[in-house]
């Protein structure tokens, strides 16, 4: 068994991450690229953390080394399924549940690194990294009313080979009160600074096209480096239709139930009267989601959104019918500036 900071595991090739945490832990708590392979689950830890406080130390490895005993059958199979190159164990610090890996592992005639320090290295690491990868890097900002569809034009200039920065698929969030509806996962801010950290090392970008953001998106912060980019950079004012808002609105939340977007309207309900919250629910119980959608864009957030606005020079407006005349105008602007996608989309 070797130990092995996160800084030397980038520069190494042939090897399989592997983390040895609570599926939990690991939702939470990721490094990109990491396979889980759990020692425990995570109502076994659960177990043995009550057990050591409650009752003893040794009762708590005690119930440990049972529930492990039961799962390296298991453990064992996805090891060799996954396993390429050298295996690099890691667990929350870096302690007994990595080291114990990496010393069977060894063992069976493998060749194991731990991760020096665990997660909680990792994550020491890239906090400090990200404003040094984020140093020059040349933000390329698109500006607009809720429903104009940035995210959408994003996606398809990063399928045409621009690189993108997209914040709120990281956060898992849309950044409004509606914004967590129709999200896969829970958010997490150690889930999203890890994304962050990936997307700059792995693409060094020279620069990045990504969308105005608020210091906070849902509930996880932009890190200070990228938010203070954000307000620095080129900043594009795109607009367009009601009606084409409306339709974006439609397709972004089509997942959506009737309660989730009923417990979304309430919040808003804190900044309107009585009076609208009432006119506002009834259109959701009618069924007139559209009707609904443009009403709260030209009501409630669109004078929100104006006053925001003022804050910035633009470098262009662009007004458009239609997703792809929007992406066509970025790229024609992106072009002038000799900024050429890689790819079509």
């Amino acid at each position: 068994m070797i130990l092995v900071t996160y800084e030397q595991l980038l520069k190494e090739r042939n090897y399989t991450l592997i983390d040895v945490r609570t599926p939990k832990e690991f939702q939470e708590e990721p490094i990109p690229g990491a396979i889980n392979i759990p020692l425990l689950l995570d109502d076994e830890r659960v177990d043995v953390g009550t057990a050591y406080k409650q009752v003893s130390a040794e009762k708590a490895k005690e119930l440990g080394v049972q529930a492990i005993a039961k799962r390296l059958p298991e453990v064992y199979k996805e090891v060799q399924k996954h396993a390429k190159g050298r295996l690099a164990f890691y667990c929350a610090r870096g302690g007994m549940r990595s080291g114990s890996m990496s010393a069977l592992f060894s063992a069976l005639g493998f060749t194991t690194w731990k991760l020096d320090g665990g997660y909680r290295a990792y994550r020491e690491y890239i906090l400090k990294e990200i404003p040094k990868l984020n140093e020059n890097v040349k933000y390329y900002v698109l500006h607009g009313k809720t429903g104009i569809g940035k995210t959408k034009i994003l996606q398809k200039l990063d399928k045409k080979g621009y690189s993108v920065l997209d914040l709120e698929k990281m956060a898992d969030h849309k950044g409004s009160f509606f914004g967590g509806v129709c999200e896969k996962r829970p958010q997490s801010q150690k889930r999203f600074e890890s994304l962050i950290f990936d997307f700059l090392y792995k693409n060094k970008p020279e620069y990045v096209l990504a969308e105005s953001e608020s210091k906070r998106i849902g509930n996880v912060y932009v890190p200070d480096s990228i938010f203070k980019s954000l307000a620095e950079a080129s900043h594009l004012s795109l607009d367009t239709t009601l009606e084409l808002r409306g339709d974006v609105i439609m397709e972004d939340y089509a997942g959506a139930t009737k309660e989730e977007l009923q417990e979304c309207l309430n919040r808003v309900g804190r900044y309107i009267t009585p009076a609208l919250l009432s006119e506002y629910t009834d259109l959701l119980n009618e069924g007139k989601i559209k009707e609904l959608s443009k009403i709260l864009m030209k009501d409630y957030y669109d004078p929100l959104y104006l006053k925001s606005i003022i804050k910035y020079d633009y470098d262009k407006e662009i007004f458009y019918n239609c997703i792809d005349d929007a992406v066509e105008s970025v790229v024609e602007y992106l072009n002038e500036k000799e900024i050429y996608g890689e790819k079509e989309a």
